[in-house]
């Protein structure tokens, strides 16, 4: 027989991977319910005409919110028709302030093939619902009833005069339905295209030999060549950039021009015509006088009249009619007197 020890160790050790499996499974049971397990929940009640799509487990939603589940669906066994079915909901307690007394459940679904759930739509009442409460049941409206049927029929005209458009050829589609334009014109842009891949691989034109000879390869690689071996030239100190890169002489002549130009500059800041104005004054003087000068000038009686202008016109006038008579008639002029 086992010991004593032996039976108490493996006592513990059974306590010790059950406390360790119902921990595990706490905890898996509180992640699967979303943890909401220890949640208080209260139950609420709708009654309901058809409870088709609707099972046990269906979610309960308000504004899109889930707050619980459906318990359980069973008849009510009142001949009103909107309250054939009972449904059960176990709501969470903590959401019973977000059901106002006013507010109406319906039943919807995710998609048109898809399980349906209860839908709350919250109300605006001050007041909330007690636990063991009905919720109003609202039906949904049926299609053709929230059916715009003017505006239906006016998209079956657009249909139809599309379809007829289609038919006569009238649009793009019906010209690709009715005729082989477009069919014409999609050949011969295959063609063309066709013909470009030819020309490509052919080597006697340009983009052929571009693309299937190594010309401009090679080319390029010359060109890499030449630049490479310039760059060489001018790392050695050949040529006149190699020369400026390696030797200093033109760099000390342009330094000592430089330097030649900074002192001239300095002189000429420490000359007396920039450093004072007595030179300015004296120009600014004589220009002054000469100003003056020619406003007397111009003030003399002289020039102010045209008399002496006229005068030296006149006299001008005369003594050119006076050569003129001179040198058609010199005897005129000419008088010899024999003593």
């Amino acid at each position: 027989m086992p010991s004593a020890d032996r039976v108490n160790w493996a006592k513990i050790r059974v306590i010790v991977v059950s406390v360790a499996a119902l921990s595990i499974l706490s905890v898996l049971a509180f992640l699967l319910t979303g943890g909401t397990l220890l949640t208080e929940r209260v139950t609420l009640y709708i009654a309901i005409p058809d409870a088709t799509g609707l099972s046990s487990g269906s979610a309960v939603r308000v504004n899109g919110i889930g707050v619980g589940k459906v318990t359980d669906i069973s008849l009510s066994g009142s001949n009103e028709p909107n309250r054939v079915i009972r449904v059960s909901m176990r709501v969470e307690k903590d959401h019973l302030p977000d059901i106002p007394v006013d507010s109406y459940a319906q039943l919807s679904s995710d998609s048109l093939v898809g399980d349906k759930y209860v839908d709350v739509t919250r109300g605006k009442a001050g007041a909330y619902v007690q636990p063991n409460a009905e919720i109003t049941y609202r039906g949904q409206p049926e299609l053709l009833r929230t059916l715009d049927l003017q505006q239906f029929a006016e998209r079956l005209r657009s249909i139809d005069v599309m379809l007829t458009d289609i038919e006569q050829g009238r649009n793009r589609v019906g010209q690709f339905v009715n005729s082989d334009e477009i069919y014409e014109q999609l050949r011969k842009g295959l063609a063309g295209m066709e013909r470009d891949v030819k020309a490509i691989s052919e080597t006697t034109t340009t983009l052929g030999s571009l693309v299937s000879t190594d010309t401009v390869y090679r080319d390029f690689i010359a060109r890499l060549e030449r630049i490479d071996n310039e760059l060489a030239r001018i790392q050695a100190g050949q040529g006149s950039v190699g020369r400026l890169l390696r030797d200093d002489t033109q760099y000390v002549q342009l330094r000592d021009q430089l330097a030649g130009l900074r002192q001239n500059v300095a002189r000429a800041r420490s000359n007396r015509f920039l450093q004072s104005d007595d030179l300015y004054v004296t120009w600014n003087r004589t220009l002054t006088s000469l100003i003056q000068s020619a406003d007397q000038i111009n003030a003399n009686p002289i020039f102010q009249t045209s008399v002496i202008y006229d005068n030296l016109n006149g006299a001008a006038r005369e003594l050119a009619n006076t050569v003129r008579e001179f040198r058609q008639d010199p005897q005129k002029f000419l008088r010899i007197k024999v003593f």
